[in-house]
């Protein structure tokens, strides 16, 4: 697969918000949430963090100039963050997540920088494998919450990786 990634332009904003909104929709479902964010909604983050200094994305095509995945970024207390990062279904596993990590890392030392980070739940275990199998180690974030109605949804199993045990919700 010929992948090709460059930084996110006004002409996206459409394709690219699709991708928002699943990646928004699957993560929500991942955390045990219900999946009901809208594609205005999407459309209006995109138009938010496009064309930004301290934020913006990179986009992933195919062959045919398909975008097939996309990473956010973000510049917080002078380090360079992932915090998105969604491949459609179709394009997974055949390394496009991976190219998008490279290239991130690349243009994070254009800009001058030494370090990298990825901000990703516990509950995304692919985020996490790719992360640890490219260098990146744990730096400082653990998120807790707690369930205060009884009707809450029960996590989906508990797995190892990274030599701890995570629950997936």
């Amino acid at each position: 697969m010929g992948i090709r990634i460059r930084e996110a332009t006004k002409e996206d904003i459409e394709n690219l918000a699709q991708l928002v909104l699943n990646f928004r929709n699957e993560h929500s479902r991942m955390i045990g949430g219900e999946g009901t964010f809208i594609l205005d909604d999407a459309m209006e983050e995109v138009r938010r963090y496009l064309g930004r200094d301290d934020t913006g994305y990179f986009v992933a095509l195919d062959s045919s100039d398909k975008i097939i995945g996309f990473r956010r970024w973000e510049l917080h207390d002078d380090f360079y963050f992932t915090r998105e990062l969604y491949i459609i279904p179709d394009a997974r596993r055949r390394g496009v997540a991976k190219a998008l990590v490279r290239h991130f890392e690349k243009w994070v030392i254009e800009k001058g920088q030494d370090i990298a980070s990825i901000s990703c739940t516990p509950h995304n275990i692919a985020m996490i494998v790719l992360a640890y199998s490219e260098g990146y180690d744990i730096l400082n974030m653990i998120e807790m919450r707690k369930n205060l109605v009884s009707d809450f949804r029960e996590p989906r199993s508990e797995t190892e990786i990274l030599g701890m045990k995570w629950k997936i919700l």
